[in-house]
């Protein structure tokens, strides 16, 4: 694939945004992070990821320094916009999404493990990582899922609705945590979730060959009070909202 840069703001020129395209991954093989070292230079470092179906703005930063710098504001000073396309129109024209997510990365399953050991004691989580079913206790999602879950980390997210298309909408995302799939198990969690998503849309028939393709790009990362700027400064990376959204 074509590497799509995109601007920097003045000051940021340790940085660069690329457009990632849906489908693309955004490291291992074949994914824009090779892509970029290949092209521009091995000093360069992924900052963030997006998951292989979601489009748009993915930061990379030269160096160790500029790298460690944005991990350090990540959590407290960075914010982020996504817009999708969801199934159902919401019935408030705003909301916040704050459920507790339990990811199963694949690889690395010990994380799980961990997260049911704190919640529920070493036995109890024996039984739950072999599968069997205890009463008043979710399920553990299957490897590279996330779920609602009592035993997962704070999760939040806040939405908007930009526009209203019948039995589909178009909404606005603010992520405030950073879990795997975060976006998408909590759009399907108030039950209106990403449309055609293959993993948390239920009405997507897993066999179907045709139907929308996903959308949920990624718009905007605003950071606060960068390094070496002056107080009171901030950051903004953009991607065109419009750019592949489907009319």
């Amino acid at each position: 694939m074509t590497l799509r840069p995109l601007p920097v703001p003045p000051g940021a020129e340790a940085y660069l945004a690329f457009d990632k395209e849906a489908g693309q991954n955004a490291h291992g093989y074949g994914g824009l992070y090779e892509e970029a070292r290949e092209a521009l230079g091995d000093d360069l470092h992924l900052v963030h990821r997006l998951d292989r179906i979601t489009s748009g703005l993915l930061l990379l930063a030269r160096g160790q320094d500029a790298l460690r710098a944005a991990h350090d504001a990540w959590a407290t000073r960075v914010s982020k916009t996504y817009v999708a396309v969801v199934r159902g129109v919401p019935a408030e024209p705003e909301g916040t999404i704050d459920l507790p997510l339990l990811e199963h990365r694949s690889g690395r399953p010990w994380l799980l493990a961990r997260a049911v050991r704190a919640a529920y004691g070493p036995d109890r989580a024996a039984r739950l990582l072999r599968g069997e079913g205890l009463s008043f206790i979710p399920p553990l999602p299957p490897p590279s899922r996330t779920a609602v879950h009592p035993a997962g980390r704070p999760a939040l997210t806040r939405w908007r609705l930009l526009e209203s298309r019948g039995e589909e909408a178009l909404l606005e995302l603010t992520p405030a945590t950073g879990r795997m799939h975060q976006l998408r198990v909590h759009l399907a969690a108030i039950g209106h979730p990403l449309l055609g998503d293959p993993l948390y849309d239920a009405g997507t028939a897993p066999e179907a060959a045709t139907g929308p393709a996903p959308f949920l790009r990624a718009i905007r990362i605003v950071w606060e009070e960068p390094p070496g700027a002056p107080s009171g400064t901030a950051w903004t990376f953009e991607a065109p909202a419009s750019e592949m959204m489907p009319a």
